[in-house]
């Protein structure tokens, strides 16, 4: 399969480009063309199984004023998040990507597997150069596996500025029973370029944080000071859930409102695309039935809440039981909330009142989660590799075992084995780590291992001060990066390589 950097004469008029501008608030409006509060892209059409599913991205810049501040946007056809990329698993993608920045960017494939064409994985000077402003590359990969799944900018700190969008990718045959479904993408937004925000924690909190001392810290109820956990490194100023959000004071710019029929069923896809938050997720007097967790089915599991770590996504069951109109929330751990509001159909159209979260009892847990089918790794044989997560404020830097990716080395792999990774955080935060290439299981602590019916995943948690053990097999030959899904984390060193040995 070729595909290399093409010039291609495309003009894009201003009205095509769609701009985004910033109401009173703040929030962030999306294209008029939405289907359930996303933007579609021309890949939604029901396709045969087997075909070629082609796509254009045009990859640019738009004037926004978020806050009311103006700055750059970034995005993908001119929305944000970009428009719903669908397909059936064993269709082939073909997408055309055009550079409009004026730097080069790339393109992830997050969940997907790229089987055999591990240069379509979309990471800048790993499995590709970045495409040159002006120029175009064609991706063309499997549609596989099946699930939820997204696409983001895999160059510097890019995807925060808006480079974030669905990715679906529809089983041939559906096992569960629902009336449709929506997309949900919560991600986290600031006032600053995400570049100046990095530079800020480079230099020591230079307008950002100005060491541990600026932590942000959870406060959940119950916790002792010396079990609480940082946050995160980037004070939270606003999130966005398809979009839209307020900012803190605003009561007025709108927000993504889904609208549920009595008796209705609807499958909600629910996508973190945050740069630095993990969110806590809640639909007010509506139990969430998880059906699958990173794309992987599992037998459903009903709960109140559920945590979505950065770069996971859960796909539950909501029935529309009560008239009236509910909060969609999604909260930090330290409680700063966003919203979106789920609606009855015919009912008024006022918002629902206002007031704090007060959560369901039923929080989801991932030990909760199990399989469809069991598994089996107890008389697995496996080769054991430990990864060490470091982090300093002064100077900011994030490592694996004292190492800052990519000036690291590549930790090597034989095609057929199976690795059993054992992830040590000594730090004070957690850390969403996910795995290009590969699904892996999640087996828990080292003290109680889950070997018979462990959780297939691609991104986990790595709690602060704990360890987890995972364990995957390397059936798919690439050179595939292991990293922090925290941007910042990422950009300034903690991510590894998992080289297959005899690749090219």
């Amino acid at each position: 399969m070729r595909n290399e950097h093409r010039k291609m004469n495309l003009s894009m008029s201003r009205r095509r480009f769609l701009s985004v501008t910033g109401a009173a608030g703040g929030s962030l409006l999306l294209s008029p063309l939405l289907v359930g509060g996303l933007p579609v892209g021309k890949a939604n059409a029901q396709e045969k199984a087997g075909r070629v599913i082609p796509f254009s991205l045009r990859v640019g810049i738009l004037p926004g004023a978020p806050y009311g501040v103006q700055r750059e946007v970034w995005a993908y056809n001119g929305q944000v998040p970009g428009p719903i990329i669908r397909a059936t698993e064993g269709d082939m993608f073909r997408i055309r990507v055009k550079n409009e920045l004026a730097r080069p960017t790339t393109i992830h494939w997050h969940g997907l597997h790229q089987i055999g064409t591990w240069r379509m994985d979309g990471v800048e000077g790993l499995t590709q150069a970045g495409i040159a402003p002006g120029a175009e590359f064609i991706y063309e990969f499997l549609a596989s596996p099946a699930g939820t799944h997204w696409y983001h900018s895999h160059t510097g700190v890019q995807y925060s500025e808006g480079l974030l969008a669905p990715l679906i990718i529809e089983r041939r045959e559906e096992r569960s029973n629902y009336d449709r479904d929506e997309v949900l993408v919560i991600n986290d937004w600031f006032r600053k370029p995400s570049e100046e925000i990095l530079q800020g924690l480079i230099r020591g909190g230079a307008g950002e944080r100005g060491g541990m001392q600026g932590m942000q810290m959870g406060h959940m109820p119950g916790m002792k000071m010396e079990e609480m956990a940082d946050i995160a490194d980037v004070p939270f100023e606003m999130g966005l859930i398809n979009g839209r959000g307020r900012a803190p004071g605003d009561t007025k710019s709108p927000l993504t409102t889904f609208e549920v029929g009595q008796g209705q069923r609807i499958r909600f896809r629910i996508i973190n695309a945050s740069s630095t938050y993990a969110f806590r997720f809640q639909i007010d007097g509506h139990p969430l039935t998880v059906i699958a967790a990173d794309g992987t089915p599992v037998k459903p599991v009903t709960v109140d809440n559920l945590l979505v770590s950065i770069g996971e996504r859960y796909d539950v069951l909501v029935e529309g039981k009560r008239a009236g109109a509910y909060w969609i929330r999604a909260v930090t751990l330290d409680g700063k909330e966003v919203r979106a509001i789920l609606r009855t159909r015919g009912a008024r159209p006022a918002e629902p009142r206002p007031g704090p979260v007060v959560w369901g009892r039923r929080a989801l847990t991932l030990a909760m989660l199990r399989p469809l089918e069991p598994v089996n790794l107890a008389r697995a044989p496996f080769r054991q590799v430990t990864l060490q997560m470091g982090g300093n404020m002064a100077p900011y830097s994030w490592t694996i075992n004292g190492q800052a990716y990519p000036q690291s080395s590549p930790i090597p792999v034989e095609r057929g084995e199976s690795i059993r990774l054992v992830l040590e955080n000594p730090t004070e935060m957690d850390h969403p780590m996910h795995l290009h290439g590969h699904s892996f299981y999640v087996l828990g602590r080292p003290d109680r291992l889950n070997l018979t019916d462990p959780l297939l995943k691609d991104t986990v948690d790595v709690p602060a001060r704990n360890t987890l053990v995972l364990q995957w097999a390397a059936t798919n030959p690439g050179r595939w990066l292991f990293h922090c899904h925290i941007e910042w984390h990422l950009a300034t060193g903690m991510a590894s390589v998992f080289e297959y040995r005899g690749v090219a």
